[in-house]
């Protein structure tokens, strides 16, 4: 089995028992990206402890003890989620060098039970857009298609586990820079709920939004993970049936695109097929559709990164704030307008845009009450990247970064053209398990997740 197919789940009681090498493992992660990362572009930097923790996991084996249930799974982190002993970048050439004090939280979490990291991935720089492109890195191209985008911001991580570099990742989540990379390169990504899960040691974007989450191969190592970071129970996660579960579709995400349509009606099908009763449409309000309004991230990201960059590194390896960073000019400057007018604009209207963000949550709260929800069902963009730059994907990933809901996006297809088809099933507040089970039961109606042609 290629080193891009193996999950969580096949590979972690054979790594715990020794039957498999944990460092045998992660040379096969590292000859993968050797071979295909000058074309992918997916890794920011190596860790160069990786040898020697896997070789640890592997002595602990032979001795009968394993550190958890990831013990020695090689691991993606995104570059604006800090690990110690490598510089926490945001894709930008002013933070190359810039030295965590410590490992973020989450970091730590998946340390502790095992993982092995192998490095860092590429992103969008200071996470802004959904393509992944950097001044350190340039652009994270799809490993499905290679003149197209991974998406973004946590597209570096997507790519690397798709392509086989790792075998899950971490990812930060803002607007849908987890769901979004998934779903184009054909993975399963999981936004939990706002504030559920500690983000000390992550790049702040928008704090209101911002939160941290998993890209995985499988629904289940999803779970695994998530159990991991929250400190849930992994069985406990996906044990409910779904017969009896009611899910909403929401047509008014769907956007034109007819593969994309077909491909979120055949998981709708799935579910039906499971005792899951569809309720085939329902609607929002259009007044509280995240439409060409003001973004949280214009309000926020400018106190944020200026608080984050004076107490999060060691001293001297970083600059001081956004405008010394500004001064230097060493950051990709497509983004010099929005670095400027955020920087200009810190605090404005955020009261507004967090009214507006109370009143959608209201709004999605009476949808799911009126139609007894559990989920709601859409594509996670309403376009397939076809080009390097932005897709259009749509308003829907909004709808968890507004509401502060939990979302899972996971593989509902491929077109014509070789690109991943995500959809996502979004739930009320700390409902993550329910999500899990649901995607569960879609992604074994869909059947093997589809691999990207890595020759």
């Amino acid at each position: 089995m290629k080193p891009s197919e193996r999950t969580i789940g096949a590979l972690a009681p054979r790594l715990a028992t020794g039957e498999l090498s944990a460092t045998a493992l992660l040379e096969e992660c590292l000859g993968a990206i050797s071979a295909r990362d000058g074309e992918i572009g997916a890794m920011l930097a190596l860790d160069p402890r990786a040898r020697a923790e896997a070789e640890a996991c592997d002595a602990e084996a032979r001795e009968g003890r394993a550190r958890g249930p990831l013990h020695g799974i090689p691991f993606a982190v995104k570059d604006n989620i800090d690990v110690k002993g490598l510089a926490t970048t945001s894709g930008c050439r002013a933070l190359a060098g810039a030295m965590p004090l410590r490992d973020a939280a989450q970091v730590g979490r998946l340390r502790a039970a095992g993982a092995v990291i192998v490095g860092k991935t590429n992103l969008s720089e200071f996470s802004f857009e959904i393509r992944s492109r950097s001044s350190l890195g340039g652009d994270v191209r799809n490993p499905f298609v290679r003149h197209a985008t991974a998406g973004g911001s946590s597209g570096g991580t997507a790519a690397a586990v798709a392509a086989g570099f790792a075998v899950a990742g971490l990812g930060s989540d803002t607007g849908g820079s987890i769901r979004v990379p998934a779903a184009y390169c054909g993975l399963v990504g999981l936004r939990p709920t706002h504030g559920l899960l500690d983000i000390a040691g992550v790049a702040p974007l928008a704090p209101s939004t911002d939160t941290i989450g998993p890209i995985a191969r499988s629904v289940d190592d999803a779970a695994v993970l998530f159990a991991v970071m929250s400190g849930a129970i992994h069985a406990g996660l996906l044990g409910r049936p779904v017969t009896g579960r009611r899910v909403g579709v929401l047509r008014q995400a769907f956007g034109t695109h007819g593969e994309i349509a077909a491909a979120v009606e055949r998981a709708s099908a799935i579910l039906a097929s499971e005792g899951v009763e569809i309720v085939d449409p329902v609607t929002l309000p259009e007044d509280v559709l995240p439409i060409g309004r003001a973004h949280i991230v214009d309000a926020e990201f400018a106190d944020a990164f200026d608080a984050y960059l004076a107490r999060n590194f060691q001293p001297g390896t970083a600059p001081g704030s956004l405008a010394e960073i500004i001064t230097g000019g060493a950051y990709l400057h497509a983004y010099e307008a929005d670095l400027l007018r955020r920087t200009h604009d810190r605090g404005k209207d955020r009261d507004a845009i967090l009214a507006f963000h109370a009143r959608l949550r209201a709004a999605l709260d009476a949808l799911m009450h009126e139609h007894r929800l559990d989920a709601l069902l859409y594509p996670t963009s309403m376009v397939l990247p076809d080009t390097l730059e932005n897709p259009k994907g749509g308003w829907a990933p909004e709808l968890a970064a507004c509401s502060g809901w939990p979302a899972l996006s996971l593989p509902a297809g491929i077109s014509g053209d070789g690109v991943p088809i995500g959809a996502e099933l979004l739930g009320r507040a700390a409902t993550e398990s329910a999500l899990l089970c649901l995607g569960l039961a879609i992604e074994r109606g869909i059947g093997p997740r589809r691999l990207p042609p890595l020759g």
